[in-house]
């Protein structure tokens, strides 16, 4: 990952809602940051959802107040029986709702993908079927990635903006 000299602070943008557990994993993944004290920003949490409706909103928010920023984007996804429960770093953001059919935009700088089920016929059954108690797991593995990440981000610009 490729940090420019102008990026400043670290955005996390952590979409979902609470009213579907499968896909309540940004929120959840947003109160554990907060709760944590990270060394960002952090949009989206169990009280204030970034959900479909709200996205828009957000995505305008960290264009006018963020342009400086590096920007994670955390999401539930379905992938392959093999890849469940496993929690997926991509360059060049996300593209959120995919799974449930929406056309969207790629949203963010990095993306963390907590894959909390299996594709299938019925997408939105897979994510409002999914157990609260592995949901809750994977979004502490989540929001221990981006921990790290957010981290790195910052040991990396101080290093960048140190003089010579």
């Amino acid at each position: 990952m490729k940090i420019e000299d102008g990026k400043i602070n670290t955005v996390v943008l952590c979409i979902g809602t609470m009213r579907v557990t499968g896909d309540s994993v940004g929120p959840r993944v947003g109160d554990i940051l907060k709760a944590r004290g990270a060394n960002c920003f952090v949009y989206g949490d169990s009280i204030n959802n970034v959900n479909a409706h709200k996205l828009g909103i957000y995505q305008n928010l960290i264009s006018v107040c963020h342009k400086a920023d590096v920007v994670i984007a955390v999401d539930a996804a379905l992938g392959e029986k093999a890849d469940v429960g496993r929690v997926k770093i991509t360059k060049n953001g996300l593209f959120p709702g995919r799974a449930l059919g929406r056309k969207s935009p790629s949203l963010g700088d990095i993306g963390v993908l907590a894959v909390v089920g299996e594709k299938s016929e019925d997408n939105y059954a897979c994510l409002a079927n999914g157990d609260e108690t592995f949901i809750n797991a994977l979004a502490v593995r989540a929001a221990d990635i981006i921990m790290k990440l957010v981290e790195y981000i910052s040991l990396r610009k101080n290093f960048l903006h140190e003089p010579a």
